[in-house]
């Protein structure tokens, strides 16, 4: 969405690419000189619609041992065309957002560093409130980080 990419800007991103308004490989490609990346975000929630240009990236960019990881909880599938992650040397892997070794060492240490996550507040809730926001949140993607204060 343009609100989350503007929010990626404000903190820092180099780039944002927008798969619905871009050719998402041709610009992997020419931010990264024919490259393709070293690292993917499947953060969409939507793998099915994105997965091909991902994959075009990895297979057309001179990069190998690329990796894609799955960020976005969706219950579609993926159709992963295996020979691209063979012969590329590509990986997939999922995280679950604040899993991981050293997710929050890192995210202390780019806040202690100047980073300012505050942008990734989009609201604030009561207590009472709770409820109903994790029932808009089923459906609703516009919020981000939804901080509930009491």
């Amino acid at each position: 969405s343009e609100s989350r990419a503007k929010l990626g800007k404000l903190i820092g991103a180099d780039h944002i690419i927008n798969p619905l308004k871009e050719n998402f490989a041709e610009r992997v490609l020419d931010i990264t000189g024919g490259l393709g990346a070293k690292l993917y975000l499947e953060a969409t929630g939507l793998p099915d619609k994105v997965w091909a240009d991902i994959e075009q990236a990895i297979w057309e960019g001179k990069m190998i041992n690329s990796t894609v990881v799955i960020v976005a909880r969706s219950d579609k599938k993926i159709p992963v065309t295996g020979e691209v992650f063979q012969v590329r040397r590509a990986s997939i892997v999922g995280s679950q957002g604040h899993s991981g070794h050293g997710t929050f060492p890192r995210v202390i240490s780019s806040m202690a560093s100047g980073m300012d996550m505050t942008p990734l507040i989009t609201k604030k809730i009561t207590l009472d409130e709770v409820p109903e926001n994790i029932v808009l949140l089923r459906t609703d993607r516009t919020e981000c980080k939804i901080t509930c204060l009491f």
